[in-house]
Formats: C-alpha cells, structure tokens, sequence
C-alpha cells in the first residue's frame, strides 16, 4: 500500500476477502536483509548512472514494524519504504522506469520499455506518448509547487519545535505560570543512557508519588540510582502491591510508606537483586506480571489516589517494548485517558485515536530541553542542599538526601522557602495564600516568608508569642542549663491562633536554634533517633551543639513523656553532661481552657484564647483595614471573628444571614449538615472531597482537558462556610467549617429544621460516604469518635461526659432516648459490627435500666473482643446495677427462693466478669482499676444483702 510518499507492505491495498483497505495484517519475514536489497533491484529500473544515483538518495532505507497479534504465534511484520523527492535532486530532471515483471514462459525477470509514470488519485498510471510534451512543460511547475511545499514544511517544522516548549508547559501547568505542587506525578519509564542521566533535575521537585521502571539496571546505574543520590526512594516490585495480608487501607499505606517517600517500583525485576525477581523477556513478562501490573494500576487509581489529584507522565527515552504498551493501555483506560502525557518515544501499536496521543506528547525534544523547560515552570529552585545553624554562629548545609532520612521530622532550616520563585508567584497565588490562613486554615511558611519578602502582609505577633519567646530566651542564655530536656507549653483554644503562634516561635528561632516539627503518628523512637540526629549534624563535640527545638501538636501526654524519656536516655548514654541544653520540646495543644492550664504550670506555659487583649485589639483592627483594601469581608471571616473576639451574637448574626437563604432540601444543604455535625463534636475532623463528591452524585469529568473544579457545584452558602484544606501533611484534598464556633452554630441553626438525630441517623445511613474507598479509613474514625469518644476535663475538654457529647445530647433531645439507642444500633451496623460501638451501646441501655438489652449488647462486644478489659469491664458493671436494682426493688424482707437465687446469681456473675477483666493482660503504660473496685463494691452489697436475709427461711420455703 502507498500512502502520502510511503509504501508499506503487509497493509492491505485493496479489500480481499474479509480483510479490510488499510487494514494491518503484516507479513513474515526469514530475512530482513532481503527488503534491504532490494534497493539494489529498485535501482536497476532506472537508465543511467545519475538517475539511479537520484533514486537512491530517495527512496530511505526500510523500516520494520512488529505486528502484535494475541491470537497468532507467528510473527509478522509491516515493512515501510519512505520516498522522499527533495527538490534539490529531481529539480529539472524526466525520469523513466522499466517495470520488472516475471516471465512465467522464460522463468526470468524481464524490464519493460522504459516509461514515464505519474500519480493519478490512488493510482499510479503510465504517461502516453501523445502527453510527453505538455507533461513536460508543466515540470517546471510542479519543480515550483515542490520547493514551495518543501520551504512551507520546514518552516512549520521549525514553528513545531519552538511551540514544543510552550506546549510541554501547557500540558504540566494547564495554562498557569507554574506547576501545581498540590498534584501526584506518576512516572512511567524505560532505560536511561548515561547522557540522559544529567537531566534528570526537574524530577527532584516533582512530588513523585511513584514510578515505574522497566529498567532491570536503574538501581545501579540508571534513573533510580541518581535520583536517589538527593532524594530517599523505597525500592518496590508489583508484587509488593498485592496485600495478600488484606490490610486495612491505611494500614497498607502506612507499610509501603507511601506520600512519604517515592515508592520506585521495579516492573521487570532487578538484575542486582538476588532474591528472585529476575527480568524476562516480553512474552513471559506478559504471561507472569502484566496481570499483577493491572492491579497495581487498578489499586492506585481506584483505592489510593482520587480522580484527578494525580498526573501520569511516560518518560520513555529508549526503545519502546510491549509491557510499556501494556501499562500505557492500563493507565488509559483507569483514567478515561485524563491527565497523562508522554515524552520522549512515540508508542508504537498503541489504539489510542493519533489526534489524542498526540495531544498529550511531547516528541522530539531532548531531555536536556525537557529539563530546563520544566525547570522554568517549577515554583521552587533545585537546592541540592539547604542551611542550619551551628554553634559558632555560622551555617552548615544539609543535604536533601540527609534530610529525607530525618522522615519523621519537617525541618525548618535558616533559609527555609529561600528556593522559592518569587517572580514565578502571581498576585493572585500571593493572595490565595493570604486568604487560606486568614479564613482558617494553618499557615504555612511560605506565609512568613513573604511578609519577610514585604509581599504577603505581616503576620501579627500575639501576646503568647512574646511571653513564649521570653521564656525561650531565659531558657537558652543561662550559662548553665537547670535541665538537658525544657519545655515550652502553648495551651489554646480551638481556632484562637495557637498553631500560628507555635509556628511562628519555630520561624523567629530558625537561625538560633535548629527547629523542627514532629510529623502526625511517627514512632516515638523514630523521633527519638531523627532529633539527636538533627542536633549532631555536622558537630564534632556532643557537649557543644545547639539544642533543637522541637514542636510537638496535639500529641497526648503519655507519648511527650516517653519522649522525653527516651531522649533523656541517650544523653546518658552518650555520657553528655546535664549541664548542657539539649533539646526544647514546644508543646502546643488545644485546650477549652487554655488560662487554667496557665496557672497549673505558670513558670513555661503560655495561653492562647479568643479575648484579644488590649495591646492586641488595635493590631488587629488595623490588619483588619488593611485586608478589607483586598478582600470582601466573606473572604476573611475567621479574621473577622477573631477581631470580634468570636462574641456569641455576632457569631449567630453571621451564620443566620448566611443560611437564611439556604435551600434545606438540597443535596448541599445536606452535605453542610454532615459537616458542621463532624466538626462540632469531633476534633479536628473533615471529609475529603472525593466523599464529598459521593455525597453529591458528582463525577469527575473533562470538559476541554480540564476537570471543573469541586467548588463550582457548591451553593454560595457552602463556598463561604468551607475551606479547602491544602495542608502539606494531608495527602487527600478535604473540607471543613471555616472554625470550630462556626460549626457548632451552624449545627444549632439548621437542627432547628432537622433534628441531630436525624442528622447523624441521615450521615450512617448513606450507603456512598460510609463505603467510599478514599480516605474510608480516616472518614470512619471520625464516625466512630462521633458516638463514642467521651469528653475529658484531662484532655482540656470542658467538663467530663458519661457518653459522646452527641449521644448525649440526642438522649435529651425532647426526651427521646430511644433515638439514641436507635442510632447507636445504626451505628454498630454502619461501622462493621464495632466491639466498643457495642460496649458503649450497652453502657447507655445499662444507664435507662433496660438491663436484659444491655446484657446481650455486653456479650456481643464480649464475642468480638474476649480479652479486651474494657469491654469485659462494662459486662461486670451490668451484672453489678442489675444486681443493685433487683436489691433496691426488693419489697419483702425474705424473698421468694427464685428470686434470691435471681439476685444472689447476678451478682456472682458480676464478681465474676470483673475477675476476667482484672486477670486480662494490659498496656503497660495504662492503669484500670474499675474492676477491682466493681469487685469489691459487689462483694459487699452482696454480703450486706446475705446478711439481711434469712437464708434459712429461703430455703426452707424452698423444701416445701
């Protein structure tokens, strides 16, 4: 078949059969030396040594195309001849061709009379003599239309090769100045040559969540084995991916360390790994891992990653096999075709409509110009190392790959966000920025950094930030440290500005102290060795270091006091003397309370609360002026608040304006009951987007390569009472109510019209939010503290609750306490048969003296949990108020034998549930004594009873 100057064999020309025009059927080929050799016959159709020498320049060598055929085990072919006629080689010239053709009579390869030949729509036909004379004359025109053609092509060439940059950028930042660091990247590559491995800096500030790499040698001496020389990869093969454990979402995520540290999965095994995990060849590739390929992609895309959080980049700078085929067809068809692009090789055999692939590739382009260009777009530099001070005053690097080892910790060093872009920063990413802190969302660095850079507005400094940096300073400049270990206490009330005080203690001592932020749920002895790590680097003497400042957030007591435990043991074991400072623990924890905290511990406790001081109210009614200059109040109402120092009537004011239009039927409407249900009972709680979108109906979905954005499908009530959670520590994008008082106004507000009940009873009954497979983990938590987490005066919870604060309330909500059995029940279904759901369900039944429902409930939490203490406990106690209350109800002096034995029984079931409990093994870090006593207390009611009772008629009455 011959098609716009190539001629291919093993395509079909013409329908024969059932074979289809243009259809790719290949051909088998023994020799491809054979079609090389052709040329050398092609050539002898030609008269004379100039003309032969002119076909030969252009007529290319062929090119060979493997057909992929599944059903077929013969290998075949497409064989493509490119003709190229440049201008400057047949300008001018009239050539004739002698057709071979095969003589059946001589069995010889004859020539015919040499012709010339022209192409006439999609056939090639012989010029007759009559036509010689005005076909030459018209040479001289086409010789014009060829040059014309050939000048046009090279310049639209050329404008394609200018507009690959343009076009890389496109595809990366979807039109905007630079990259979006909220995105995953996913990258998909094959071998690297040693020159390609120089520019490879625009992966460093990627944030890589994974990558694929058929390369068997990466490790030693491709991709993997640079990248890691400045970032820490976990090394993985697919078959790490399979959980054959079936672990829990989380927990499998936790174990892979993903979001932590980029997971380098090997795709067709390690030639420097002995244990098996050998590469293949691409038949057995495709007999043995490309179903375990489809499962990794099938588990990231569906159960790790949300729709349109991530990126899928093939970097393919080598020649293209079918397993990179294969996890193309994956990719593709996991994500609708969305959100990926190519570089590098085109991909052969590949279905995908050409228009489309070529949409999204970049070809052509050398990877050094790939590298400079994405380079271009990132906001931050590539900083190979970044600063901390050391005690002599100066400055010592430490270098990514250092840094990353320390992973429990997030380091602030002297020239924390320094790498920054500041020209790459429009004004309104300079203003978003602005508006996510000021409307309640945690600041961030780089907000300190750019009212340093006079850019971003100053941040106020409150008065705690004052009182903790005094104590900082008494504390660092005594000659002699009273301890090795101190602490600063920063105790604040939700939403008030404690994390931003806390954070901005850590910015204002970067360059004295080394500083650093323990990351959520990190091992205590993880941190233990990563802070006497950070303190060591680059010190020679252990006695002459500078102490690290630590912040811990919201960490529960017994976990600062292990802590501090464990780092006091390696100051002794490294024989440093107690003289010296080693580390500062800042403690910073919410608290309802913050000033009672104070005075517990006045000397290094400071208090953050919503009463601004007077020093403080003209601060803020200034920065408030100035932020009305930019933003419309809606945009700034936690700042907003806060200068009214969140007074209950300004507080109702706000919310009823803005639900006073609200539509209480509507899907939103209902996803903000949700909301402000979580948030106001439980702490820092959320629901992502992805559940969100669920709750909604919505589908992700492209109009012109780009997906709409969440935001869009809200009402305007919801736009102005969520916030986008964007936090660095968060792997999944998530709302919540702008502030916790926000919420629990909201809550009052609209329970006017649905009850809390009916609420929480609508939020477990939704079948999409309570299986949803993103985030479900962390989304079921916060259900499961919804009804049993009980508040705590030692926690800093306003007073003590016997139930959940929701539980509670629904039991008093016009008297209904069936309604809260009702939803305990729900929820006990809805959270996958939960043993303490039961527990506590059994509590509440036991609390309304429905003792017989309460007993079962016991023994359910009791079958799922045998040995647990508390659950065993709570069985103790039913048996005990049973037995109280068939005591107290008691109206006869001498009971009837039936009824003795009922009580007599009971109790002895009490006694001994207790003894269980007391006998089941504990944490050792917990105390529980409930049981003793609850054995105790029963044994003397029991004696006192026995003591009252004329056994002896009892049983008597019994005889007879």
């Amino acid at each position: 078949m011959r098609a716009n100057g190539t001629i291919h064999f093993g395509v079909m020309d013409k329908v024969k059969g059932t074979h289809k025009h243009g259809e790719i059927i290949g051909i088998p080929l023994k020799n491809q030396e054979d079609f090389v050799d052709a040329l050398d016959y092609i050539e002898r159709c030609f008269k004379g040594s100039n003309q032969q020498c002119d076909a030969r320049n252009c007529i290319r060598n062929p090119r060979f195309i493997e057909v992929l055929d599944k059903e077929s085990t013969e290998k075949t072919w497409v064989i493509e001849y490119d003709v190229v006629p440049k201008a400057s080689i047949v300008k001018k010239q009239f050539y004739s061709v002698s057709i071979p053709k095969f003589s059946e009579r001589d069995k010889k390869l004859k020539c015919e009379k040499a012709a010339p030949y022209c192409r006439v729509g999609a056939n090639t036909q012989q010029v007759p003599e009559d036509d010689y004379v005005p076909f030459i004359q018209e040479l001289s025109e086409k010789d014009q239309q060829r040059e014309e053609a050939e000048s046009s092509s090279n310049e639209t060439a050329m404008d394609c090769r200018e507009d690959q940059s343009r076009k890389l950028s496109i595809l990366l930042t979807c039109g905007k100045t630079h990259i979006d660091n909220s995105l995953f990247y996913i990258i998909v590559t094959n071998r690297f040559q040693p020159e390609h491995l120089d520019s490879i800096s625009f992966l460093i500030h990627m944030n890589l969540f994974c990558v694929f790499d058929f390369d068997p040698d990466s490790n030693t001496s491709g991709l993997c084995g640079t990248f890691k020389k400045q970032k820490v990869v976990n090394l993985h093969f697919l078959d790490d991916y399979a959980n054959d454990n079936r672990s829990g979402n989380a927990e499998f995520i936790k174990h892979l360390q993903l979001f932590e540290k980029t997971s380098w999965i090997f795709c067709n095994g390690r030639n420097d790994f002995t244990a098996g995990q050998q590469p293949c060849d691409e038949k057995t590739w495709i007999k043995t891992r490309k179903k375990k390929l489809k499962k990794v992609v099938s588990l990231i895309c569906n159960d790790i990653l949300p729709r349109s959080s991530f990126v899928v980049l093939f970097l393919l700078v080598s020649d293209v096999e079918q397993p990179l085929v294969e996890t193309f067809h994956e990719f593709f068809a996991e994500m609708n075709g969305h959100d990926f692009w190519q570089s590098g090789q085109v991909l052969p055999r590949c279905p995908v409509k050409c228009l489309h692939l070529k949409n999204i590739s970049i070809a052509q382009m050398p990877l050094s110009h790939v590298d400079a260009t994405v380079q271009s777009i990132q906001l931050v530099k590539n900083q190979p190392a970044r600063k901390i001070p050391v005690l002599n005053g100066g400055l010592c690097f430490l270098k990514s790959v250092e840094e990353a080892v320390l992973d429990s910790l997030e380091i602030i060093s002297a020239d924390q966000c320094e790498e920054t872009k500041l020209d790459l920063m429009s004004e309104d990413k300079i203003k978003q920025t602005m508006i996510y802190f000021y409307r309640g969302g945690k600041i961030k660095w780089i907000n300190f950094w750019l009212a340093d850079k006079h850019r971003g507005g100053n941040v106020i400094k409150r008065d705690a930030y004052k009182e903790a940096s005094k104590i900082l300073d008494n504390i660092t400049h005594c000659a002699k440290a009273k301890r090795p270990i101190e602490s600063v206490n920063v105790y604040h009330h939700p939403g008030s500005g404690g994390s931003t005080v806390a954070r901005q203690i850590l910015w204002s001592w970067r360059t004295k102290v080394r500083c650093a932020v323990v990351k959520p749920c990190k091992e205590i002895t993880t941190v233990c060795e990563h802070v006497v790590k950070l303190r060591e680097h680059e010190e020679k003497d252990k006695n002459s270091c500078l102490p690290v400042l630590l912040l811990l957030e919201d960490q529960k007591k017994d976990y600062i006091d292990d802590l501090r435990q464990q780092l006091g043991n390696v100051i002794a074991i490294k024989k440093i003397s107690t003289s010296v400072l080693c580390f500062i623990l800042l403690i910073c924890n919410r608290s309802n309370d913050p000033e009672r905290m104070r005075r517990a511990s006045p000397p290094q406790t400071v208090a953050v609360t919503h009463k601004l001081s007077n020093r403080e109210k003209p601060l803020f009614e200034e920065k408030l002026k100035e932020l009305k200059l930019e933003f419309q109040p809606e945009f700034i109402l936690t700042f907003v608040l806060m200068n009214k120092n969140f007074a209950e009537s300004y507080t109702k004011d706000f919310v009823k304006n803005i639900l006073d239009t609200v539509d209480h039927s509507s899907p939103v409407t209902r996803l903000i009951r949700f909301v402000a249900l979580l948030n106001c009972y439980v702490e820092n709680s959320y629901i992502s987007v992805s559940h969100c979108e669920a709750s909604l109906g919505l589908a992700t979905y492209l109009d012109k390569t780009r997906y709409h954005a969440f935001v869009d499908h809200l009402s305007d009530e919801a736009r102005l009472l969520f916030i986008h959670l964007n936090e660095s520590s968060a792997h999944i994008s998530s709302l919540r109510i702008i502030h916790w008082e926000v919420a629990k106004e909201v809550l009052s507000q609209l329970s006017v019209n649905v009850p809390q009940s009916d609420i929480a009873m609508d939020l477990i009954s939704d079948k999409l939010l309570m299986s949803h497979r993103f985030n479900r983990d962390e989304f079921l938590k916060f259900i499961k503290d919804l009804f049993i987490r009980r508040n705590k005066k030692s926690r800093g919870d306003a007073k003590d609750t016997a139930f959940s604060p929701l539980i509670e309330h629904v039991s008093t909500e016009k008297g209904d306490f069936q309604k809260a059995v009702d939803l305990m029940k729900k929820a006990y279904i809805a959270l996958g048969k939960d043993a303490f759901v039961a527990q506590q369900l059994a509590r509440l039944l036991n609390t309304n003296q429905r003792f017989e429902e309460a007993l079962e409930w016991a023994e359910t939490a009791k079958s799922i949990l045998p040995y647990d203490t508390f659950v065993l406990d709570t069985l103790g106690q039913v048996y005990k108020w049973w037995f109280y209350h068939l005591s107290d109800t008691l109206d006869e002096e001498t009971p009837s034998p039936e009824r003795g034995t009922e009580i007599i029984s009971t109790a002895l079931k009490g006694i001994s549930a207790f003894r269980v409990s007391e006998k089941t093994p504990k944490k050792e870090t917990f105390s529980f004594n409930s049981s003793y006593y609850g054995e105790v207390d029963v044994g003397c009611r029991l004696l006192k009873f026995l003591s009252e009772v004329d056994v002896l008629q009892m049983t008597l009455e019994n005889l007879n």
